[in-house]
């Protein structure tokens, strides 16, 4: 008898290990900050996909709210209940860089109005254009450029994102012109680099790369500190424009009041999410690289990234539209 009070214990020890430390009450709302189809949109799937099974039979929801640069998906987690129910993706260099872009006055003060909740991944940006420009490398791009000032224009997702700050880092340090185009997410943008409606656009490599394999795109040169092995004949940013980084990173976000507790416990179950073998073995093949820790390290992590690109911002003097 003592041996099976013992082990029905243990057992439920078990199962209350495998229960919610907090009480899902309703549904859970997961907003993406841009349209379907793209990076974000398929990694906030596989969240909600591996989520669910945890949350007692509720479910989380989806919501691609794109445009205004992630602010408006930004402004809708921020406006919910701050009670653990609703969560939003976030570009951290949104986060890290909307307080300190010269001629911009965002909607809302992202260290005020979001909680941090954890770093998710980085991915590797790709400069690509259409297959038919008359430049193929970098340099070529640059001199075209320069002969033609002002004739090429480049695609971005939003002041302050990463496709913002790269292509205007690229213009101020290669000492060129180009036209600045908003798209509310990096599948339109390809689509009208494809269409020759636009001339090019830093892309997160998974999206890119299946035009790139079908000739449909050509990839310039990577954004990454190192060649990557996927297309390794194609060049650096930095090989030409010393120092010149910038992969893109995302983490998770929640309003700001939202309990300690509920953070600890979305931040638990994230982490365990991307620790599975088949989801490791997912962003693998996605070509991302998880980054997952603390609600303080990405904190950290979104000031880490302030400091750079402000200094970035400061020296190619870079605003808002441009």
């Amino acid at each position: 008898m003592r041996r099976l009070r013992l082990a029905l214990a243990l057992l439920l020890a078990g199962l209350a290990g495998t229960a919610p430390a907090q009480t899902i009450a309703h549904d859970v709302r997961l907003i993406v900050p841009y349209a379907p189809g793209g990076t974000v949109d398929l990694l906030g799937r596989l969240l909600a996909e591996g989520l669910a099974p945890r949350l007692g039979g509720r479910a989380v929801v989806v919501e691609n709210r794109s445009g205004a640069g992630t602010f408006i998906a930004l402004q809708a987690v921020a406006q919910t209940p701050a009670d653990g129910h609703a969560l939003a993706l976030a570009a951290t260099a949104v986060l890290a860089t909307a307080p300190v872009m010269p001629g911009f006055v965002p909607p809302l003060d992202p260290d005020r109005a979001l909680a941090p909740v954890t770093s998710l991944i980085r991915v590797p940006m790709v400069l690509v254009g259409r297959p038919d420009a008359p430049y193929a490398s970098l340099a070529e791009l640059i001199a075209h450029a320069k002969a033609h000032p002002g004739r090429l224009n480049i695609g971005n997702a939003g002041t302050g994102g990463q496709t913002h700050l790269l292509a205007a880092r690229l213009a101020h340090e290669a000492g060129i012109s180009m036209e600045a185009v908003q798209y509310r997410g990096g599948t339109p943008a390809l689509l009208d680099v494809m269409a020759g409606h636009a001339d090019l656009y830093f892309s997160l490599l998974p999206e890119s790369l299946p035009f790139i394999r079908d000739g449909r795109l050509r990839p310039i040169a990577f954004a990454s500190p190192a060649r990557n092995p996927v297309l390794p004949e194609v060049p650096l940013v930095r090989e030409t424009l010393d120092g010149f980084t910038g992969d893109v990173g995302y983490g998770l976000v929640a309003a700001a009041g939202t309990p300690p507790a509920w953070l600890a416990f979305w931040n638990a179950e994230i982490n365990r999410v991307m620790a599975r073998p088949e989801v490791q073995a997912r962003m693998a093949s996605l070509f991302w690289r998880p980054t997952p820790g603390t609600a303080a390290a990405y904190r950290e992590e979104i000031l880490t990234d302030r400091r750079v690109w402000g200094g970035v911002i400061a020296a190619a003097r870079i605003r808002a539209g441009s």
